[in-house]
């Protein structure tokens, strides 16, 4: 996690969703909270601070014959304590976790 001068801390995740995948998965997260969707991510508000969460590009990743979709998701949290950032981080992270086996 890096921090900027103005005291922004970003998070990026590469992660193998589209950005339809990625609304349809991040509706629960927002539930009972003030937020602002846009068509290339969201604002969510966390205590007295603030999440934006930026979309890039949806791109598709080569794995031999398979492709996958792949989307660079940045999360710039703004004026939230330390506790507040890991708690959202792992809600997100448990959120989007996919099964396997």
């Amino acid at each position: 996690m890096g921090e900027t001068r103005d005291g922004i801390r970003r998070v990026v995740k590469d992660m193998g969703i589209t950005h339809a995948d990625f609304f349809r998965s991040v509706r629960p997260l927002l539930e009972g909270t003030d937020h602002v969707i846009r068509d290339d991510g969201l604002t969510l508000r966390l205590g007295a601070g603030r999440v934006d969460i930026q979309l890039g590009a949806q791109g598709t990743r080569t794995l031999g014959n398979f492709q996958l979709p792949r989307t660079l998701v940045e999360l710039r949290f703004q004026g939230c304590a330390a506790d507040v950032i890991e708690a959202f981080i792992t809600r997100f992270d448990t959120r989007f976790r996919r099964g396997g086996g």
